[in-house]
């Protein structure tokens, strides 16, 4: 897998908040951000979609691990009561494309940290990784499988 640093841009992101185990309840998360961006007329066309990680399941009891379904917003956009909003300061980040199912991406996330960014010397500022999905995102319905970017905002040397 390759390796991409990427300058993410600088977002207003209108989210939804899971505390608890990354895994199957995500996809619940996201299901009612995708109905709740209907609802809106953010649907059509599709936009790119933000998934922000806040804690490291490695070591944040899986109870208490934040995860935020996000998407931009107008700075005009006011929510409603049930989605909150929150800046996104973009900036570099490095970032590596995921091809897979669910099941699969802690164990990418970990290859991405623990392997690709030290190899390159390059070390994670202590900000939420990101999976990108763009606008073109789609799941197989066969196989579950779907693409997107992980990424992990970077500490820049002085």
């Amino acid at each position: 897998m390759t390796l991409h640093v990427r300058e993410l841009p600088a977002l207003r992101l209108a989210y939804l908040r899971h505390t608890g185990d990354y895994g199957p309840a995500l996809g619940d998360l996201w299901n009612a951000l995708g109905r709740w961006c209907e609802s809106r007329g953010l649907g059509a066309p599709q936009p790119g979609y933000l998934g922000l990680s806040h804690d490291d399941p490695a070591c944040t009891p899986a109870g208490q691990c934040r995860y935020d379904a996000c998407v931009p917003i107008g700075i005009g956009m006011r929510p409603g009561p049930d989605v909150q909003v929150q800046d996104f300061a973009g900036g570099p980040h490095a970032c590596m494309r995921f091809q897979g199912v669910g099941a699969d991406i802690g164990a990418a996330w970990k290859y991405l940290i623990k392997d690709l960014m030290p190899a390159q010397g390059l070390k994670p500022a202590p900000r939420a990784v990101v999976e990108l999905y763009e606008a073109d995102f789609a799941v197989d319905p066969d196989s579950g499988s779907f693409a997107c970017w992980l990424c992990v905002p970077l500490l820049l040397p002085r």
